[in-house]
């Protein structure tokens, strides 16, 4: 009966444990440096309830600083919908002038995560988001209070981003998605709007292959080919 009993126990311990080392394997995993990147199917083995809930503290706290680009990425690959907003506040909340380069990394990568998130959850505030970010004008209009450390604009800053929603339309592959991005092909209504097509043209083309990949093979596929290339 004692013997039971301890065995019993030590499963009921196991339980009771079993959140905090996930939250601890969590902060390990996105304070780890990933050469090639976050690893998706490594990712999206952690609970996402669980494991949000713990990467939101750790991108609200200054300290996590030089692991808040894996944050993101990861927040956007679990795809739970309640890290949409506190994405986008990241992104958007004014940092004080000008960025280390580590937070802007952070902020760059925010449509990245976003595409991630859509591509597991469809939400369509997320979507919507990366639509609307393609123009550059968008992000004039959020009126962003950030400066880029690698942009001498806002101008730049601004085009950056909407190659970043381009991008994160492609992994969402999402059809709609693939719509928006197919009209980044077609005719320009202003000269402003003619030249940034024009600078992005290549990089459209191979957001579209993209997404068609992802939307047929999946993400874990396609992340997996992308590494033994």
């Amino acid at each position: 009966m004692k013997a039971v009993l301890a065995v019993l126990y030590s499963i009921v311990l196991a339980i009771m444990a079993g959140p905090a080392f996930a939250q601890a394997d969590i902060r390990s995993f996105v304070q780890t440096l990933h050469v090639e990147g976050v690893p998706y199917e490594e990712a999206v083995r952690f609970d996402a309830d669980a494991s949000t809930t713990t990467l939101l503290q750790m991108l609200a706290d200054p300290n996590e600083e030089p692991h808040w680009s894996n944050i993101v990425i990861t927040l956007g690959m679990l795809g739970h919908e309640r890290a949409v907003q506190p994405l986008v506040q990241f992104l958007e909340q004014d940092a004080g002038g000008r960025l280390s380069r580590r937070h802007h990394a952070a902020k760059n990568v925010v449509p990245l995560a976003l595409g991630y998130l859509v591509n597991r959850s469809r939400n369509p505030a997320a979507l919507a988001y990366l639509q609307a970010g393609v123009k550059p004008e968008t992000w004039a209009a959020r009126n962003l209070r950030w400066l880029s450390p690698v942009h001498d604009t806002s101008d730049g800053r601004n085009q950056q981003l909407s190659k970043m929603a381009i991008l994160g339309l492609a992994l969402s592959a999402h059809p709609a998605a693939g719509q928006t991005l197919h009209t980044l092909q077609g005719p320009a209504t202003s000269e402003a709007e003619r030249a940034f097509r024009t600078r992005v043209r290549g990089l459209v083309g191979d957001a579209i292959a993209a997404h068609q990949t992802i939307a047929r093979q999946g993400l874990g596929t396609y992340d997996s080919s992308r590494r033994n290339r």
